[in-house]
């Protein structure tokens, strides 16, 4: 089993939280379980809640050594931090994005398994008509390179085939390979 935080290690610790009556196991790798080990959720409020799982990833650091201060920083536009940002699940404004990219790209690889941008998924239905549209438009760019060549014959083929999923598309049928 793979550690549910980071999506890379194999899971060594298991963790056990009883919500509401019913068993939740976690598993983490031994890296994140070092580093989250203070998991809890305030069950006054929804536990799933972006600012609760965010806290809970990024939590409050406690420095024993003597407090240093620190530079925060902050939009220009509308004064928020990062911490701000943790506690209330949102931003303040659209340029907090550009100041705290360094912070989000992080998150983002945390709550997507390492990725950092979201390629997301075709619907079933739409899959077979996108996989048409690309065939024909491959088979479009081939059909110029031999009229280029003057492959007149290969072209003709190539059209052929282009009419065919073309129907095929219109027909809403499925292509058969």
């Amino acid at each position: 089993m793979i550690c549910e935080q980071c999506g890379e290690r194999p899971a060594t610790v298991i963790v056990k939280e009883n919500q509401q009556g019913h068993l939740i196991e976690k598993h983490f790798c031994h890296v994140c379980a070092a580093e989250n080990h203070n998991i809890n959720f305030s069950f006054d409020q929804d536990p799933m809640a972006i600012h609760n799982l965010l806290a809970n990833w990024f939590p409050k650091q406690k420095s024993a050594m003597s407090p240093v201060r620190k530079e925060v920083p902050t939009c220009p536009s509308c004064g928020f931090t990062f911490q701000k940002f943790l506690s209330l699940g949102k931003f303040g404004c659209a340029e907090c994005y550009s100041t705290f990219s360094l912070q989000l790209t992080e998150i983002l690889k945390r709550v997507q398994n390492g990725n950092t941008e979201h390629t997301g998924k075709i619907p079933a239905s739409y899959g077979t008509t996108l996989k048409i549209k690309k065939e024909i438009e491959e088979l479009r760019k081939q059909m110029q390179g031999a009229i280029q060549e003057e492959n007149f014959e290969e072209a003709a083929s190539l059209r052929d085939q282009v009419k065919i999923l073309n129907e095929k598309l219109e027909g809403g049928g499925d292509i058969g390979n």
